[in-house]
């Protein structure tokens, strides 16, 4: 599932550490790309056991790579179509 997230946009976590946190996604990571701790400056070799790329994330004063499908997007309209009021047809 593909949330089409971006650099700056905002996320709630739904499973794995950090769970129920708000996130400040800050840019996409590749696997075995090498990140820079932005808390230590230490560089790192992301090797993800899934193989595949996560979200470097902000948590006030902490950072962690998370995958997307762990994921939740804060943005845009919520509510379920079928619970949106329907605008009123004109009467004749």
């Amino acid at each position: 599932m593909s949330h089409n997230f971006k650099s700056g946009d905002l996320a709630l976590v739904i499973s794995g550490g950090y769970m129920g946190q708000t996130a400040e996604l800050m840019h996409f990571v590749m696997p075995n790309e090498v990140v820079v701790s932005p808390a230590s400056g230490k560089k790192y070799q992301f090797r993800p056991s899934a193989g595949i790329g996560g979200w470097m994330c902000r948590f006030r004063d902490e950072w962690a790579i998370k995958h997307e499908k762990n994921l939740m997007p804060l943005r845009g309209d919520f509510t379920h179509e079928h619970l949106k009021a329907k605008e009123a047809e004109p009467c004749e």
